[in-house]
């Protein structure tokens, strides 16, 4: 018998939670909530990958530019300047603070690429799309992880 090819078709998911680069902070918040989860591929109406989002990008954008620059004033912060920050940028489009370079890769690619990407970059998910760009799936950090348990023969 052969030896199985590892690639990305193997793991990687079909259900992929999106959300429009028009969506604001608010509605994108309430998604990822709804979904469990802390990232979403930002794809446009040709389901082709314009951006991610996680929830680090959008603690960034809450976080004024000032406290970036010096993060010792954050001490002497009033306690509700967190809620007045939000409020006020609820309705910003995630296009402004989402992360525009995206690394993606396609189904027929070995898992060792998508790995690497991974693994170089510190990225928690890659999308994976067709050849004309278009979304198809994702694979992330636990794809990989059971791809290695399977390697190892430890599959649940």
């Amino acid at each position: 018998m052969p030896d199985k090819k590892y690639t990305v078709a193997d793991y990687m998911r079909s259900e992929v939670v999106t959300i429009a680069p028009t969506a604001t902070l608010s509605e994108a918040v309430a998604t990822m909530l709804s979904a469990k989860t802390n990232g979403v591929v930002v794809v446009d109406e040709n389901r082709r990958v314009a951006g991610i989002l996680s929830s680090w990008d959008f603690i960034q954008h809450i976080v004024p530019d000032y406290l970036e620059e010096d993060k010792h004033l954050a001490a002497f912060e009033s306690g509700d300047v967190f809620a007045e920050r939000v409020k006020e940028l609820k309705d910003d489009p995630i296009a402004k603070f989402m992360s525009a370079k995206v690394h993606t890769c396609k189904a027929n690619h070995s898992l060792m690429e998508a790995a690497t990407l991974l693994s170089e970059f510190r990225i928690r998910q890659l999308p994976v799309v067709d050849d004309d760009g278009v979304l198809v799936g994702y694979l992330n950090r636990t794809d990989i992880k059971k791809a290695i348990a399977d390697v190892l023969g430890l599959s649940a």
